[in-house]
């Protein structure tokens, strides 16, 4: 018993890290395309957006998630409810998959207005500054 409550302490240290990436992975892309200099870019801000809106709703579920368990009070079985539903694959997909989902769409937005700013000729409504 005492191994499975270290390792829910795990599980919720892993799950705070994960929400640490969420939180900052969105304002380093912003100072990266403030360097490219298409941070006003509608192109960047929809990548911008998609990524924080996957990233909000993967924190979202993984703190309802622990919040069942971290705000209630503990009884004799709530170690094994615990672990029936921590370790599934399900759940380590989707909190670990959603961040590289976000973060490649943020890459591949970023890339796309980084390339469009400096290849395409002609302003298009995707590469004009929102205002």
């Amino acid at each position: 018993m005492n191994d499975s409550f270290e390792q829910m302490k795990l599980v919720y240290d892993y799950i705070k890290f994960h929400l640490g990436l969420y939180l900052a992975t969105p304002p380093v892309f912003v100072i990266v395309a403030e360097s490219f200099e298409v941070k006003t870019l509608v192109l960047f801000q929809i990548g911008l957006v998609s990524m924080i809106v996957i990233y909000g709703l993967s924190g979202a579920h993984a703190g309802f998630f622990m919040g069942k368990f971290i705000n209630a009070q503990w009884t004799d079985t709530t170690l094994k409810q615990f672990n029936a539903v921590a370790y599934t694959a399900r759940r380590r997909n989707w909190h670990h998959t959603s961040y590289w989902v976000g973060l490649a769409i943020g890459v591949l937005f970023l890339g796309a207005a980084v390339a469009c700013k400096h290849i395409c000729g002609s302003p298009t409504w995707l590469t004009m500054p929102l205002k």
